[in-house]
């Protein structure tokens, strides 16, 4: 996969997690979560250069959110009924596992 087309499917998916952010009044990690929209974002990719210098940055920067405890990682959904918090969390992971999948390739 190219370079462009890595940054611009990484953008749509950080962008979805902003709004799952947005949406469950998160407002630690999303600090990380709007500067690496920025990097994703041509023409300028956040003054990285590049789409290849955006992704970079980007994924060094989303392994170091999400490593350790207190981490980003242990960011989750949570609603009183059960149900609802099982539903709530599987588009949050969804997510996750997508961003893994392109920074893992």
């Amino acid at each position: 996969m190219n370079s462009v087309k890595k940054s611009n499917d990484l953008l749509r998916l950080f962008i979805e997690l902003k709004q799952v952010m947005i949406r469950e009044n998160e407002n630690n990690w999303i600090r990380g979560v709007n500067l690496i929209i920025e990097a994703l974002s041509p023409p300028e990719y956040g003054g990285k250069g590049s789409a290849d210098e955006a992704v970079r940055y980007v994924e060094n920067t989303y392994r170091n959110m999400v490593s350790g405890n207190g981490s980003l990682s242990d960011f989750f959904i949570w609603r009183d009924d059960f149900d609802d918090r099982v539903k709530a969390n599987k588009e949050l992971d969804r997510i996750k596992a997508d961003i893994w999948t392109l920074i893992d390739n």
